[in-house]
């Protein structure tokens, strides 16, 4: 005859283990954050590409006053101060990313008289990243406890 036995006790430290392992979140948070943040570049980058609906193009006299300044022709972009403004935050409890430029609220979200171009990734894409990075740190755990 033969038979498998289970250590019971072993098993449930184990997961003890891989329980006290899981309340810091920190670490997949600031992956998440550098990820969000990097994602907000290249979208710039690709003047709102990223985005659905993509960023509505400048009206003509915009982009022949930005030309005659020798600014970018890219939407959002005149010196690159927006787009340098994000940052990347996180705690064991959030990750995101942001800026604290005054006016970037009126593009995310559009006003009257300003058309909305969108920098953020939407929560389809942010939840994406976030399911790839949890599901690495928690094989990364298991493997470990």
């Amino acid at each position: 005859m033969i038979r498998a036995e289970v250590n019971v006790a072993a098993a449930l430290r184990r997961f003890t283990t891989l329980a006290d392992s899981a309340r810091d979140r920190t670490q997949p948070n600031r992956q998440l954050a550098t990820q969000l943040t990097g994602w907000v570049l290249r979208n710039f980058q690709q003047g709102g590409g990223m985005q659905t609906p993509s960023w509505a193009p400048l009206k003509p006299s915009t982009a022949k006053r930005k030309a005659r300044l020798g600014y970018s022709s890219t939407p959002l972009i005149r010196k690159g101060h927006l787009r340098q403004s994000f940052r990347p935050f996180y705690t064991s409890d959030e990750a995101g990313t942001g800026s604290e430029v005054p006016y970037s609220q009126f593009h995310e979200t559009g006003t009257q008289h300003l058309p909305q171009r969108a920098m953020l990734p939407n929560q389809t894409v942010a939840l994406d990243y976030a399911v790839r990075i949890y599901t690495l740190w928690a094989e990364k755990l298991a493997r470990s406890a």
